[in-house]
């Protein structure tokens, strides 16, 4: 195929996103969503009111893919991570882009073909797949009107091309509400588990952990004593076996979370401020108790003559 000029000035491009500024939407242009063997897929918007499909190798080709009616953007998770390709590269997920009381989602199988186009009532983004590619994960802003960051998880069955009933909540944390937006993700390799960080503006933020095989989830609290949470932007997640190693983009350690028991601890080698504290008191308290020292001496010594 013939590259076009306007592949390469859309590849700069900024992204189209939410007039709000949410983290989740769809954008045309910008770096696209990656796929496992390193080329990359970007949405295009081209006259018309379609969207192209253009796809960029790992070596920086850049070849013009099929046109679809609509405007389709690459999902967004946050500011930085895009979203919609199945854990083995086969299957894409596009989202409209248009802001309006309905969400649509364009699904491409293998070859660019269209696996099913569907539309949902409400303001929808995408979430996650399931590593089978049976399941679609939706984020659903429940009252977009009077708060934008009040959202519920749920569940498309792909399969059966419906969306399934219930909300993918933590069911031992029944008083949880899920607000807030997307900061950082994480995937395990097998793509089963997605973790993502929530700041939660005059809440607590939290990680969002969700299993895309059972369709369930738990939400871990984390500590953050600021109003301001702007700071958790520059948080970064890994996993490390049943470790959730939550860090600073510096590469300086913060906390850690035990995925077995969802157990929240301060990560080794990272000191609370409370312990450094006790160490500075600590030459105070053997002062003390040096001063104390004779006249204990003393007293014991008269006792005993």
């Amino acid at each position: 195929m013939k590259t076009f000029l306007v592949v390469l000035v859309a590849l700069v491009a900024a992204p189209a996103a939410f007039a709000d500024g949410q983290p989740q939407y769809a954008v045309q242009g910008g770096m696209g969503i990656t796929t496992p063997r390193g080329d990359r897929y970007v949405a295009l918007s081209v006259p018309g009111g379609r969207t192209m499909l253009a796809f960029v190798t790992a070596d920086g080709a850049v070849w013009n893919g099929p046109i679809f009616r609509g405007r389709w953007g690459i999902p967004m998770i946050t500011y930085r991570d895009a979203g919609g390709l199945s854990l083995d590269g086969r299957l894409l997920v596009l989202q409209s882009t248009t802001i309006g009381p309905s969400t649509s989602f364009l699904v491409l199988s293998h070859g660019y073909r269209v696996k099913s186009r569907f539309t949902l009532h409400g303001t929808y983004s995408f979430d996650a797949l399931s590593p089978d590619a049976s399941r679609l994960y939706l984020i659903d802003r429940v009252n977009p009107s009077v708060n934008l960051s009040r959202y519920v998880v749920k569940a498309y069955d792909l399969q059966t091309n419906r969306l399934l009933a219930g909300r993918i909540a933590d069911r031992t944390q029944k008083g949880w509400v899920m607000q807030g937006e997307a900061a950082t993700r994480t995937t395990s390799l097998d793509g089963r588990w997605v973790y993502t960080l929530y700041t939660n503006p005059g809440g607590t933020p939290f990680i969002h952990a969700l299993d895309t095989t059972r369709g369930v989830a738990h939400c871990i609290g984390i500590p953050w004593t600021s109003a301001d949470q702007g700071g958790l932007l520059n948080v970064v997640l890994t996993l490390h076996g049943d470790r959730l190693a939550v860090h600073w983009r510096s590469g300086k350690q913060w906390l850690d979370v035990d995925t077995a028991s969802w157990r929240v601890s301060p990560a080794a080698g990272h000191a609370s401020p409370w312990a450094w504290l006790g160490f500075a008191a600590l030459p105070l308290l053997l002062f003390l108790l040096w001063r104390r020292r004779p006249r204990f001496l003393g007293t014991l010594s008269a006792r005993e003559a």
